[in-house]
């Protein structure tokens, strides 16, 4: 394992983590669960697309599902980041060409230039500056539902190799703030990486990938989060909870777990923290330490660490680690 030095000269400004593409066999059903259910804001739904917002989002959407005819579970298109500027995704071009990256430039619904590249691990990555979208629903406060749920805050991917993940992400301006690696060794197992203020704005950890472990909206209050947790029982969504309410270690959230109607993983969490100045050490956990996943003791179960949707097109590789983390199946059966 290397841990690098965050790289501050980058010639082109990612600022955050900015919207995520998949796919729904059933737009209807998707809105439920996402609108009626957790809170979102619909702002545009046709009979092949539906984009959703959080509460504070400006930009026109951070969530887009894509009809597909095609049964089975749904799959992932894009993770999207946006750049400070048109002229930010020109530099990131001309920089990612150089180094044989091969981006392309992409048309996309409400979005303005768009700059698209693969990846070291497989992962489709999208980058634009401009999303314009009406005035969103911050003072509105009556329009608040479900769990308040604020912004997009950040994507977690398992892929078969973390290591090649973080030199590739750290080499773009991302830094690291918490990571777990194997007992005893210098292996990386997660690493968690932030463009903006706070701890992460993607997760890679290993397992077979790539695939998307689940994306993660963020709430201000832990009553919201169990209020949305009461709403999506009261509309019988309650079966959808994937993992019960706790809090990370890693990261301090406090968190619920939901699968919507085609298997996606959608967090909905509050509490983690600031990391801003450059003296900020990351914090190492090992992996056989159960309080990196819930700090009160429990850990995830194993559905929670295998199962995931994948990318479009993407071949899904074998981890190159063999470390298989302490599942609640493994706790209860040795407690």
């Amino acid at each position: 394992m290397a841990l690098s030095n965050p790289v501050a000269d980058v010639p082109f400004n990612i600022t955050r983590l900015s919207h995520v593409v998949l796919t729904s066999r059933d737009l209807d059903a998707t809105r439920h669960f996402y609108e009626s259910g957790l809170g979102l804001e619909v702002t545009e739904h046709s009979a092949e697309h539906l984009f959703l917002r959080a509460i504070e989002e400006g930009a026109h959407h951070s969530l887009r599902f894509d009809k597909v005819a095609r049964d089975g579970p749904g799959e992932v298109r894009a993770i999207g980041y946006r750049m400070f500027s048109d002229d930010d995704l020109r530099r990131a071009f001309d920089w990612l060409s150089a180094r044989g990256d091969a981006p392309t430039w992409v048309d996309r619904p409400f979005q303005g230039l768009t700059l698209r590249v693969v990846d070291a691990v497989g992962v489709p990555v999208e980058f634009t500056a401009t999303m314009p979208g009406p005035e969103n629903r911050m003072r509105h406060f009556h329009t608040h539902a479900g769990g308040k749920l604020v912004f997009l805050d950040h994507v977690q991917i398992a892929t078969h190799d973390v290591q090649k993940a973080y030199d590739w992400y750290i080499d773009l301006g991302f830094r690291l703030t918490e990571y777990t690696a194997n007992d005893g060794t210098d292996e990386l197992w997660g690493v968690w990486l932030k463009r903006k203020n706070n701890t992460q704005d993607v997760v890679y950890s290993n397992g077979a990938g790539p695939r998307l472990h689940h994306l993660a909206y963020h709430t201000p209050e832990i009553a919201n989060v169990i209020h949305g947790a009461d709403v999506m029982a009261s509309l019988g969504l309650a079966e959808t909870m994937d993992r019960a309410p706790g809090r990370h270690g890693i990261g301090n959230a406090f968190f619920v777990y939901y699968r919507d109607p085609d298997g996606h993983r959608v967090e909905t969490f509050t509490s983690h923290y600031n990391v801003i100045d450059k003296d900020h050490p990351p914090t190492r956990w090992d992996l056989s330490d159960t309080r990196r996943s819930q700090i009160w003791g429990f850990p995830a179960p194993k559905k929670w660490f295998y199962e995931a949707s994948e990318f479009e097109g993407a071949a899904v590789i074998p981890p190159t680690l063999d470390a298989p983390p302490v599942t609640l199946e493994d706790f209860l059966a040795n407690s």
